[in-house]
C-alpha cells in the first residue's frame, strides 16, 4: 500500500494533476498543509524530490509532517500579513507556491452572516494576494512560476483509487 493510500481519492486525483503540472526538484511552500489536499501535496511532492515548506495554523497537526524527508514546517497564519511578510524575508528562493487554505460557508447566502462572509473572503481572496505578493519576487528570474490554488479547483472524481 503506497503512502497516500488512506488520502481520499478526491484528493489523489488532484495530486496527480498537480504532479502533471508542477516540474519536480523545486522548491515549493503549501498553504494549509496539516491535513487533507494540502499534507497529500506535501508528502507526495516530498517523495517526488521537491523541497517542501509546509504551513499551517494548526502546529500540532503540522509537526507530524516532520518526519518525512524534504519537509521542512513552519506555523504560519496567510491572513496575516506581517506573519507573511516575516518568513517571505527568511526564503531566499521559490519556484511554487500553492495556496491550499480556504474557507467554504455552508448552506446558502442567506445563513452566511456578514462575519462569515467576511472571513470567506479573507481567507480565500485576501491571504491568496497577500503569499503571492510576498512570494512572487523570490522566483528567478525568466523562471515559469506556478501558484496553485486548490479550493477554486473543480474537476470530475476519477473512476480508479490507484495510488498515486
Amino acid at each position: 500500500m503506497g503512502v497516500l493510500q488512506a488520502i481520499p481519492a478526491s484528493h489523489r486525483y488532484l495530486i496527480r494533476q498537480l504532479k502533471l503540472q508542477v516540474p519536480l526538484c523545486v522548491d515549493l511552500i503549501l498553504t494549509a498543509a496539516a491535513q487533507g489536499i494540502g499534507r497529500a501535496a506535501a508528502l507526495v511532492f516530498a517523495r517526488e524530490g521537491a523541497k517542501v515548506i509546509a504551513t499551517d495554523i494548526n502546529e500540532s497537526k503540522l509537526q507530524e509532517l516532520e518526519e518525512y524527508p524534504g519537509i521542512q514546517i513552519r506555523t504560519l497564519d496567510v491572513t496575516k500579513k506581517k506573519q507573511i511578510d516575516q518568513f517571505a524575508s527568511e526564503i531566499e528562493r521559490l519556484d511554487v507556491l500553492f495556496n491550499v487554505a480556504g474557507f467554504v460557508h455552508h448552506g446558502t447566502i442567506l445563513d452566511c452572516e456578514e462575519k462569515d462572509w467576511d472571513f470567506s473572503m479573507n481567507l480565500n481572496v485576501s491571504s491568496t494576494y497577500l503569499m503571492i505578493k510576498a512570494f512572487l519576487p523570490k522566483s528567478p528570474s525568466g523562471y515559469r512560476w506556478s501558484c496553485l490554488c486548490s479550493h477554486k479547483w473543480r474537476q470530475p472524481l476519477p473512476t480508479s483509487t490507484e495510488d498515486l
